[in-house]
């Protein structure tokens, strides 16, 4: 039987809970992460961002990069590992199975944005839930509206904040709204038993929660009919 290693957590953080993040994307979930790690996390928390070298991308990619981190450290009963994914491009059986594992392990927890993690740079920015039917319609398409490859999302975003590509923008800038992107999407959380959000929404703010230890993550939620 292999012997699980320590994780080394910093000086000051000893006994620090653990939350290791493992996303999708390759830069930009990382780039708002590690702002997150240096701004705004507890005193009592460490957060660890997953760096990929490939730039594959799917769910299984994720949850297998924190099932490797599992099976190599030794983890305390609140630590969590989290996977940050989208919604855009995968089926609901896809989902529903990495759902299905994370519920498997006391330390696995699932963070999907719908349509994409661009919904949550959003809302430090804008209210989604006070748009009009026509530009919710067009998020949740999210198709390409420029000729350079810009999505819906990606070119609301890059006017919020006048400058955004997907592997560089400053992300020490939406810092100071991150509780306002927090409370809108909780908002837009309406059922809180699903597993992950079936219309317009993103989890991120779970994430959020319990680094900022505004109300820790304690129970695994239960997978709703239609999404087991």
């Amino acid at each position: 039987m292999r012997v699980r290693k320590s994780f080394e957590r910093p000086e000051g953080k000893k006994t620090a809970r653990l939350i290791v993040i493992a996303s999708e994307g390759k830069e930009t979930e990382k780039i708002y992460f590690n702002a997150v790690k240096n701004s705004i996390c507890a005193g009592n928390v460490h957060v660890e961002v997953l760096e990929r070298d490939s730039t594959d991308s799917s769910p299984d990619i994720v949850y297998s990069q924190l099932k490797q981190f599992q099976e190599t450290y030794q983890l305390d009963d609140d630590d969590e590992l989290w996977m940050v994914i989208d919604k855009d491009r995968w089926k609901t059986p896809t989902l529903a199975g990495m759902a299905r594992l994370c519920k498997q392990s006391r330390f696995l927890h699932f963070a999907m944005s719908n349509p994409c993690f661009e919904l949550w740079l959003l809302l430090h920015f804008e209210d989604v839930s006070m748009m009009s039917e026509d530009e919710k319609h067009a998020l949740q398409e999210n198709k390409r509206v420029s000729r350079r490859g810009d999505t819906w999302l990606k070119s609301r975003v890059r006017r919020a904040m006048g400058s955004y590509q997907e592997a560089s923008y400053d992300a020490s800038r939406l810092m100071p709204l991150v509780s306002i992107a927090r409370n809108r999407a909780e908002v837009l959380d309406i059922n809180k038993t699903e597993r992950w959000p079936t219309s317009i929404g993103t989890h991120v703010y779970r994430i959020i929660d319990s680094i900022t230890n505004h109300n820790g993550i304690n129970e695994k939620t239960e997978l709703t009919e239609g999404q087991s």
